[in-house]
């Protein structure tokens, strides 16, 4: 004949024995999903490392690049790029791809409606904040 106790006993083993086989069933399925991700994308997990290519390509590296566009400050001080002043025609020449504007609250009205028409006049995408 068994005892309450001796019931409570086997009852808690037997959760233990649960949890314990949970615990286990569950970091074997981690593993599997993170050996599943490595085989899928490898290192880096896909954020843009590299493309496991030879490089023997026919273009050089600048042609495959995409073009940059400048970051344009117009200040009181005038126009400038990467913190040196420049004139609207080195802008212009400097600046084929486009240009992101950025107008502070010191500069005058009339040098950034200058450069806005030069930029128009020369076909150049602008985008101003």
């Amino acid at each position: 004949m068994t005892t309450p106790f001796a019931k409570d006993v086997a009852r808690e083993l037997d959760r233990r024995h649960r949890r314990r086989r949970l615990i286990i069933l569950g970091g074997w399925a981690l593993l599997v999903v993170l050996a599943a991700l490595y085989l899928r994308c490898g290192r880096g997990w896909g954020l843009g490392g590299g493309s496991g290519g030879t490089g023997g390509g026919s273009g050089s590296a600048a042609q495959t690049e995409a073009p940059k566009r400048c970051d344009v400050r117009v200040t009181s001080n005038g126009y400038e790029i990467a913190g040196h002043l420049q004139t609207q025609d080195d802008i212009i020449s400097k600046c084929p791809q486009g240009v992101d504007v950025i107008v502070t609250g010191a500069a005058p009205q009339g040098d950034w409606d200058r450069l806005k028409s030069a930029l128009d006049a020369a076909k150049i995408p602008t985008f101003s904040r």
